[in-house]
Parts: C-alpha cells; structure tokens; sequence
C-alpha cells in the first residue's frame, strides 16, 4: 500500500482527495434530499431524483475536466522539458531533428532555408582556461543569441558539447542568404562576458540549403555536417557550405571507416617492402614495410587514405600492432639479417606503452632487436611527455633503432634533432624531388646532415626518382638512398637479395 501510495504526487493526491469529497457530497446530499421529500408523491420524487443525478453528472464532468486540463498542462511541460537543453534551454538534438522533419515534410512549396551546423573552436582550451563554470556562462550566452535569431520555437539547438545548429529561413535569393547569414554571425562574433571577463569565440561552420542541396531531413543534416568537418579539418574559423563534389569524399571516408574492422579479421592488409641502400658500398641495407590495403570492392587504398581514417576511429591500435607483427615475421624469416623498418603512429605512442607491445611482438616472433628500426614522425614531439620518451629509450637499450621520419614537413625544426638522440633521420621525398631546381632544398640538407653527422646520427634520404638527384645525395654525405629508382615497395614472397636489385638500377653503375 505505501509503494502504492508512493506512485502519486502531490497534484495526484489533491485531485484524488478532492474527487472522494466530490463523491461523498453528492451523496450525503442525494441521501438528504431523498429522506426530506420521502413523503411526496412518486413523480415529484422522480423528478427531483433525476435532478440530482444531472447535478452530480454535470459536477462530476466540470472536476474531470480540470483534472484533464491540468494533465495535459503538465504533460506538455514535461515534453518541452525534455526536448529542451538543460544549460542553454534552446532545443537539444532530438527535439532539433524532429522540428526539422517537420518542417521538411509540411513544407510542400518548398519555401527556402539553409541549415547551419557550428562547433566553438578550441572548446577544451576555452574549458582549461575558463574552468567548466564560466565556459558554461559562455554557452548559455551563446544559446541565448541562437534563439534570438531563430524564426521559430525550437529553430535553434544545441546538439553536443560545443556543437550547435540553426534553421534560417529566406526568400531564395543569394542576397538575402547573405545579410541572414551575416547578421547571425555578427551576433555570434561579439564578445562574451563570464565573470566580468571578456571572451571572443570562433567558429567552424557548415551549411547546407533545402531544396538546393536535398529534400529530406537526414540528408540535408549529414549535408551540413560533412561541411562542418570540411571546415574543421582545414582550420579553424572557416564558414563552408555543402560541396557536392567534396563532401561525399567525407561519406566515402565513412563507409571506409565501418569497412575496416571486417577488413582486419578478413586479412585485406598487407605489407609491402621498399629497399634501402647503402651509398658507401651499394649493398642492400634492409627494407622499409609499407602497409596497403587490399580493399574486396575497392582494389588497392593508399595508406594516405585510411591511416588518418583509423587514428580517428581507434583501429589504428589493432592496425599497427598488426604491422609491426608482420614485418617482425617476415623479416625473422630472412636468411640475410638485414633490417626491416615499421612506422609508428603518433596515436599509438600516446595510447599504449609502446615498450611493451614491441617486446612482446619481438619474443612472440623472435626476431632480433638490432634488426629492428622503428620510425616516428615530427608531430609526436611537438608535446611529447616523459612516458613516450623513456619509452623510446628503452627500446633503444634493447638494441632497436630509432627513426626520425618524414624530416623537413608540416612542424620541422632543427631543435627535434637534439631533443631525442635519434640513430637516424629520414630526409622527407618533398626536399630530394627538388634539389636539381631549389637551393634551398639543397642547403636544407646540407644542414641536416652537418647536424646529423656531429651527433652521430646516420641519414636516409627517400624519394630519388632520378640519377642527378642521387648523384647530389651521394655527394653531399647522405648515408643510405631509397625511391623508386633503387626499386619500388613490393610484396616479399622470397628471401629477399639480389632479385630485389634490377640491373639497371645497380648502384655502382648509378655512380659511375
């Protein structure tokens, strides 16, 4: 009985209280009325008998009545609580979906809108140096400017965190999209105010325009997003719209991304080798292991494609260590103890103990550490911690080398040459493919390998294509050479030697 009794609020238990008074009146009257006039003649008596029941009908129907009028008040508060976001009480992303849909499927004239997705750029900055509180008030006011631009109830959303959306209806020209378009981001772009500070935001920003880019509510939604990420990936404060030609690239890296977890277990990647050689006396130095991906539908996808694709959806753990575990196989196989070269991603130093799994995969396939060079790129020393560093030293005491990868692109600096004593370092292809018409390309490496050879570091330079680009590497002190002109990466069925080496593309004859 108390569980039962628990069921009910408050308003529930007034109403119920109120319609058992209701009830018990009516008949302490009806019983009344009876007994005063049960002297009277059986007409009367009918008469005023029917009476009270319409009276207790009617009574009953008018307390009914408010009861369903207070229900329903309550039930329609109960839906726009939850189709409102709590913090900045504008729709949430449900709520937002289904105006959405709506408004797509009733409008049948097709009346214009462009539909607007928008992530705050460096929010987790924004949250470290505001605190969560004052990024909260920052949100709030942001929230509170969307749903003074918005034409109708729940036009404006929050859907996550940062990201946010709006429905902007115009008249379908170009010029009234624009001043639409621009009075919102004149609103959104002034200052915000959280603990008498003052905050400036930027955007990236997606739009998409119905009917123009699509008819239907899912479509015009995965539309914006698909510019939104566009801008996002090219920089920060970018405004993009719906690019039919560039953003189904993004739907593309999509369906990639849920294809490469069946391709894992189905074995669609495999190692390709590329040789490296040794300037000083010509001879095969060891292989550098490529990863392809055999796609069943697809043919061949370039690891420029699916390797950012799997930093992103966490499979470039299981990828990598199946990398690493391949070429550590293959290579313990040679007869000929050359060395074999693994990239590491930089996603896969920072999640995992990096010593750990390489001294497994080392003793599962008992491959010798010495025969083993592990590459890393520039990017994972822009912040690197002492984990990742005493990691990497670690391996280094087993006897493992240690690659500086890619030199002389996107973050290059000579500082990273004395931050971590590499064994080598790798001149990226985008220098040595222009040293017959840059000299700065030239001078750049010269650079290298001066600082490279005072800390006894050897050099690799990748990418020759041609003689005069090798002559120039020989003759400048590079230690060993790899491109397509020494040979192409390829699937190594056999000990590799000689056979990996065409004539044709003998070093000594390269030199002569």
């Amino acid at each position: 009985m108390i569980s039962l009794l628990a069921k009910f609020d408050r308003d529930t238990a007034r109403h119920f209280a109120a319609l058992l008074g209701l009830i018990s009146a009516n008949f302490i009257v009806a019983t009344g009325i009876f007994v005063l006039m049960e002297s009277q003649d059986s007409g009367t008596l009918f008469v005023v008998q029917m009476s009270m029941i319409a009276l207790i009908s009617a009574l009953s129907c008018l307390f009914l009545l408010h009861l369903n009028r207070d229900r329903l008040k309550a039930a329609k508060e109960l839906d726009s609580l939850a189709a409102t976001d709590k913090l900045t009480n504008i729709a949430n992303r449900e709520a937002f979906h289904d105006q959405l849909e709506q408004r797509v499927s009733m409008n049948k004239d097709k009346f214009p809108f462009a539909l607007i997705c928008l992530d705050i750029d460096r929010f987790k900055e924004l949250n470290a140096f505001l605190g969560y509180t004052s990024a909260d008030q920052v949100l709030q006011q942001l929230g509170e400017r969307l749903a003074k631009l918005a034409t109708y109830e729940r036009d404006a959303a929050r859907l996550s965190g940062d990201e946010f959306a709006l429905m902007l209806p115009y008249d379908g020209s170009d010029s009234d999209l624009e001043a639409k378009i621009r009075k919102v981001f004149d609103s959104l772009y002034r200052s915000y105010e959280c603990h008498k500070q003052s905050v400036d935001l930027t955007y990236s920003v997606g739009i998409t325009l119905f009917p123009d880019d699509a008819v239907e509510a899912e479509s015009l939604f995965q539309n914006a997003h698909f510019a939104l990420e566009r801008a996002k990936q090219d920089g920060h404060d970018r405004i993009y719209c719906y690019d039919d030609v560039a953003d189904p690239k993004m739907l593309d890296c999509h369906f990639l991304s849920h294809d490469m977890d069946r391709a894992l277990q189905d074995g669609e990647f495999r190692l390709f080798y590329q040789p490296q050689y040794s300037f000083a006396n010509g001879k095969l130095a060891g292989f550098e292991a490529l990863i392809r991906w055999h796609h069943r539908d697809r043919g061949i996808i370039s690891p420029e494609i699916f390797i950012p694709i799997a930093e992103k959806n966490g499979l470039i753990l299981p990828l990598s260590d199946l990398i690493l575990r391949m070429a550590c196989e293959t290579a313990s196989k040679w007869v000929n103890p050359l060395k074999v070269a693994v990239n590491l991603s930089p996603v896969q130093m920072q999640q995992c103990e990096i010593h750990e799994r390489v001294s497994e995969i080392l003793l599962d396939t008992g491959l010798d550490p010495h025969r083993l060079e592990l590459e890393v790129t520039e990017s994972l020393f822009i912040d690197i911690d002492d984990r990742v560093s005493t990691d990497l030293k670690r391996l280094q005491k087993m006897g493992i080398s240690i690659a500086l990868d890619d030199f002389g692109t996107g973050y290059s600096s000579l500082a990273y040459l004395t931050s971590f004593p590499f064994d080598k370092i790798k001149i990226d292809r985008s220098f040595v493919q222009h040293l017959a018409t840059d000299k700065s390309s030239m001078a750049i490496i010269s650079a290298v390998i001066g600082m490279g050879k005072s800390l006894d570091m050897r050099i690799t330079a990748e990418g020759i294509e041609d003689q005069e680009s090798y002559e120039l590497l020989r003759l400048a002190g590079v230690n060993e050479a790899q491109g397509y002109l020494l040979g192409k990466p390829r699937d190594i069925s056999i000990e590799p030697g000689e056979e990996m080496l065409p004539p044709s593309r003998d070093l000594k004859a390269i030199s002569a």
